[in-house]
Order: structure tokens, then C-alpha cells, then sequence
């Protein structure tokens, strides 16, 4: 069941006006159903009854089930999705403008300093082999603070549903979770704001 029948179900519910309760009628059958699939979501769901004024029902569902945009990108032969309200800018940076303050790899990019954070080798991805002219980051922000992830290629702006990923990746704060691709491909999602 998705959240579209669920929130279908809330709002068709079997109220009854039935003089006696039997087992078909007058019991708010629809609702437990309601109930038990919002449970089963992780989530809870609150009803307060005023009479002579109605009924309020309060859903509450986790984080785990919310939509975000992100910027879909890839490492390697592997997916990754960046959400869309860390991202300050994307930008083709040529290997001959990397400089190097103490042993770390930094651009500069109208007149700021920004470190940059190759993503391949903190998730263990394989590196393709040739050495391109150019990289493509993007940059992203945490406060004032900026950093430039370097990403493969970029493959588009996409509406995702995020996965919790539970205990299957331990210790991995870096990734906040997954989300399934329309062509069922599993695409980690990355938590820029670790990495700023």
C-alpha cells in the first residue's frame, strides 16, 4: 500500500450511522486499517474528536519516507544522489588550476579558497582509468563554509524518495540513506554536509 492510499483511506473512513453495532458496521474498520499500515510505515497517527465539531487526524510519518530533489551523479560505474539544497554551484575546473595548501587539494573559485574532497577515494570506488583534462565539482555549502566534490559525470536533476539503510552501512555517517532509481538501480545518497 503507498502513502496516496493511505491518505485515500483517511479520508474515506467507515464512520457509521448505524443505530447498532454489528460486526460489518459501527466499528471504524477503515480506520484500524489506516492505523496499522501508518504503524507499519514507522509513523504514528493522532485523532482528536470535538463534538459538534469534528474530527482533527494527525499523521505523522518519518524522515525516512520524505521526498527530496537531488542532483544524481556518478563515480565509477556506481550512482550517487547529492541533495539539491547543499549545492551551491557546479563547476568544470581544469587539473592545471588545482593547488595544493599543505598537502591538500584546493581550487580557486572568484576569490575563495575551497578545498576539494575526491569522492571516490572516501567511498572506495574505483577510479576510471584515464586521466581526464578537466573535473567536474560541485560545490556545496554548510553555513560559510564550502567544498568542492569531484564527481565522474553529472546525470541530471531527479525528484527521490529516501531509504533508510537501517544498519547495513555502519559507521558510515557520509551516507544518509538510499533510494531506488526507476530502473530499480539502488543509488546511495550523500550527506555533503559531513563532508563540509
Amino acid at each position: 500500500m503507498t502513502e496516496n492510499d493511505i491518505i485515500s483511506l483517511l479520508f474515506k473512513p467507515s464512520f457509521s450511522t448505524a443505530e447498532k453495532i454489528t460486526d460489518v458496521s459501527g466499528r471504524g474498520v477503515g480506520l484500524d486499517v489506516v492505523k496499522n499500515k501508518i504503524e507499519g510505515l514507522g509513523g504514528d497517527i493522532e485523532c482528536k474528536t470535538v463534538l459538534g465539531e469534528g474530527t482533527t487526524f494527525t499523521i505523522r510519518l518519518p524522515l525516512t519516507l520524505a521526498i527530496i530533489t537531488a542532483l544524481m551523479v556518478e563515480l565509477g560505474d556506481e550512482k550517487y544522489a547529492i541533495p539539491l539544497g547543499s549545492i551551491q554551484t557546479i563547476e568544470d575546473v581544469p587539473c592545471s588550476d588545482i593547488k595544493y595548501v599543505q598537502t591538500r587539494e584546493v581550487i580557486n573559485l572568484r576569490g575563495n579558497v575551497i578545498p576539494l574532497i575526491r569522492l571516490d577515494s572516501i567511498l572506495d570506488v574505483k577510479p576510471r582509468e584515464e586521466k581526464p583534462e578537466s573535473l567536474t565539482v560541485v560545490i556545496v555549502a554548510k553555513g560559510e563554509k564550502l567544498a568542492g566534490l569531484v564527481v565522474d559525470n553529472l546525470i541530471g536533476q531527479q525528484e527521490i524518495v529516501i531509504k533508510s539503510i537501517g544498519k547495513y552501512i555502519n559507521n558510515n555517517k557520509i551516507i544518509s540513506g538510499a533510494t531506488i532509481l526507476g530502473d530499480g538501480e539502488v543509488a546511495l545518497i550523500i550527506d555533503a554536509n559531513t563532508l563540509v
